[in-house]
């Protein structure tokens, strides 16, 4: 399970996410838990899906001590119908997050379900940024891998500073916390050798600006798949697995 988290502005989780989900070459499983509001149905998905599935009816099942019953009824098929790449919509109104966050605990726990035997799914959880009301703290602590998404920039930089510092004390330490990386988007000045002495935490994954790619995956249309991003996103299947992957949880028992 791997949680993707902003600091601030636009550095591009949703795109990052959603690039991986539809590059990933098992399946995979995107969960939208951005409080702030989900951004796949009115823009990748171009609003043609009615708004009545996802992350807020999950939890509103939760309460109702249904939410294993109900949990994939609530998801779209990316790839239809194979269901090898599936989303949970977000909420569609901030003022939902308030019910949502009274059951981040369970959610997360089920994610974590979800990912395991030979026919789980790998999950991808766009989280949203740091400081928005509500945030889901539950589910980067159900997490392997908390991965911030940054760009080369000087501003991009500033805010996540803080963004790591906060990480690092907000997040449970011993052997079940997760590790903490950085995604860069490779725009800016700045590169990932030099980013990551400055924030002293590693870059895993580095990915291309391309503007022509993430404006299909934000605002809807046939993705390239010879895209920069989309190649670089299904190159990085391989370090991704390698974090999360059973042999990388051995050797975390293994230590301990």
């Amino acid at each position: 399970m791997i949680a993707l988290v902003s600091a601030k502005g636009s550095p591009g989780v949703t795109v990052t996410a959603l690039a991986w989900t539809l590059s990933w070459s098992g399946r995979c499983l995107l969960a939208e838990c951005d409080p702030a509001g989900g951004n796949l149905l009115a823009g990748y998905l171009r609003g043609e899906l009615p708004a009545r599935r996802g992350l807020a009816e999950l939890a509103v099942a939760e309460l109702r001590g249904r939410l294993q019953e109900e949990f994939w009824s609530q998801l779209i098929d990316l790839d239809a119908p194979r269901r090898e790449r599936l989303l949970l919509p977000g909420v569609t109104d901030p003022a939902q997050s308030a019910t949502v966050a009274s059951v981040w605990q369970s959610i997360a726990a089920h994610l974590r379900d979800v990912e395991v035997g030979p026919d789980g799914y790998q999950v991808l959880v766009d989280c949203g940024r740091l400081t928005t009301p509500h945030f889901g703290w539950p589910l980067l602590e159900a997490a392997d891998w908390v991965l911030l998404v940054v760009r080369g920039t000087l501003p991009s930089l500033s805010a996540a500073l803080p963004a790591i510092r906060t990480l690092r004390r907000e997040l449970t330490s011993g052997s079940s916390a997760p590790e903490l990386g950085l995604v860069l988007v490779d725009t800016g000045p700045y590169r990932a050798t030099e980013i990551a002495r400055r924030l002293d935490t590693e870059v895993v994954v580095t990915l291309p600006e391309d503007p022509r790619a993430a404006a299909r995956l934000s605002l809807g249309g046939a993705v390239p798949r010879r895209s920069p991003l989309v190649r670089a996103a299904a190159s990085a299947q391989y370090r991704l697995t390698q974090m999360t992957g059973p042999a990388a949880r051995q050797e975390a028992i293994s230590a301990t």
